[in-house]
């Protein structure tokens, strides 16, 4: 558990951790330069505790925590926890009953806070995991958003291990895991139930730091499927001329991967873009390509759906969704 400066919310979630009512667990927290009261705090649990240790990490970020954590902790299977959030009492319990052999376990969230109402986004977010979930393939819209929630999953060692552990710098991290697992013969077994809490709260990294902001996570969802799901033996066509098709745009152009890009907007008809002519859609047969969607209006999304379940394309096959 890497901690910086989660302030009063530190003390709920290891009382929570306390209370979990399996008990064979051991908690690694790494402090990583708080200056906030919460390093004394959690060395206050550890005086108390045998089974926590605290550790700490001058300000080297949370990977490094991560990776320093993993490397200290001796249990058999690695879970990672957030230091402002919440354990349901049978977390650990419900994920254990659910481990087998070569497999990651998670399961449903939901999101909370005790200042303010939760944001349109986060609310939006939760529906969508926990839809992910409950439909049992994770993988459909793993270009959308990160399926697998950052502090709920749990995985044997080895397992962790043989897809690169903490050891990638792709950030952002709890993505990039997704990613490995995506591309893995790793099993997904789904808990159905809610097996976590996120708190939503002004000091949560996905409100502070940009690398964390939905929107900067282009990059890393070009670069896996590059690396993933390209077929090389059909033209790539990207759909989408709005400020995420620009930014995939943008990252295909850096990896060096050609493309047609097209665009339903008249207006941006034969506009020249980054030295690309954008060409309307009716010009293209879509059967010929394998294609990138980035188109952000829920109406524009559905009639775009409309049309390639008219085409009979398959998602995740013909037709990738990156928004």
């Amino acid at each position: 558990m890497p901690f910086k400066n989660p302030g009063k919310y530190i003390t709920p979630c290891i009382e929570s951790i306390l209370n979990q009512t399996y008990k064979n667990w051991e908690l690694i927290a790494v402090n990583d330069h708080s200056d906030d009261g919460s390093n004394e705090v959690a060395l206050s649990y550890a005086s108390r505790h045998t089974k926590i240790t605290v550790v700490n990490l001058n300000g080297a970020g949370i990977i490094q925590a991560l990776r320093h954590g993993y490397e200290l902790s001796q249990g058999d299977y690695i879970h990672r926890m957030d230091s402002d959030d919440i354990m349901p009492i049978d977390k650990l319990e419900k994920m254990m009953e659910a481990m087998r052999p070569k497999s990651l376990v998670t399961g449903m969230v939901d999101y909370f806070s005790n200042d303010f109402d939760l944001g349109e986004g986060y609310k939006n977010y939760t529906e969508w995991i926990n839809n992910a979930m409950s439909s049992g393939d994770l993988w459909r819209g793993i270009y959308k958003e990160c399926p697998i929630p950052s502090s709920g999953w749990l995985i044997h060692r080895k397992d962790f291990e043989s897809i690169g552990a903490f050891n990638s710098t792709l950030i952002p991290e709890d993505y990039d895991l997704s990613f490995r697992l995506y591309q893995s013969d790793i099993t997904i077994k789904i808990v159905y139930q809610v097996i976590h809490y996120w708190r939503d709260s002004l000091s949560r990294i996905s409100r502070t730091k940009s690398q964390y902001f939905p929107k900067n996570y282009v990059d890393l969802k070009v670069h896996y499927f590059l690396k993933i799901d390209r077929d090389k033996s059909i033209r790539l066509l990207l759909w989408g001329a709005g400020n995420k098709g620009k930014k995939v745009a943008r990252a295909l152009i850096k990896s060096g991967e050609k493309f047609i890009w097209v665009t339903d907007n008249s207006a941006k008809f034969g506009v020249n873009i980054y030295n690309q002519i954008l060409v309307s859609r009716e010009d293209i047969d879509l059967k010929n390509y394998q294609q990138i969607i980035a188109i952000s209006s829920p109406k524009d999304q559905i009639e775009v759906q409309s049309n390639l379940d008219r085409l009979g394309l398959a998602n995740q096959i013909n037709y990738f969704w990156f928004c």
